[in-house]
């Protein structure tokens, strides 16, 4: 018979600077943080620069993740300085911890 072991992964960090549907599997925890000038729809959540936003909660359940993110497409507000850093107007970061089956 086979021992099977769930590890549970250290954070891992992505950053996403255009509009992309994500799946993750088999989430614990899952936080989003827009970094950017513009705001940004996550599953028709909006997020405001600099607002974070939990979307699973280490509860101890374990889910799948779909993320529909789309970034506004106005500038509004942004001063005419901070345009010309294009890679700053839409960047948003996704924390979250997994679990992976190990067999032994």
């Amino acid at each position: 018979m086979n021992d099977i072991s769930l590890i549970e992964t250290g954070l891992v960090f992505l950053k996403v600077k255009s509009d992309r549907e994500i799946t993750i599997d088999n989430v614990t925890t899952l936080q989003v943080k827009n970094n950017g000038l513009v705001s940004v729809f996550i599953n028709e959540l909006e997020l405001q620069p600099n607002e974070h936003f939990t979307l699973a909660v280490p509860d101890g359940t374990i889910t799948k993740v779909v993320l529909d993110i789309q970034f506004s497409q106005t500038d509004n507000g942004i001063n005419e300085e901070f345009k010309k850093f294009s890679w700053h107007k839409k960047e948003l970061d996704i924390i979250y911890r997994k679990l992976i089956t190990c067999k032994n």
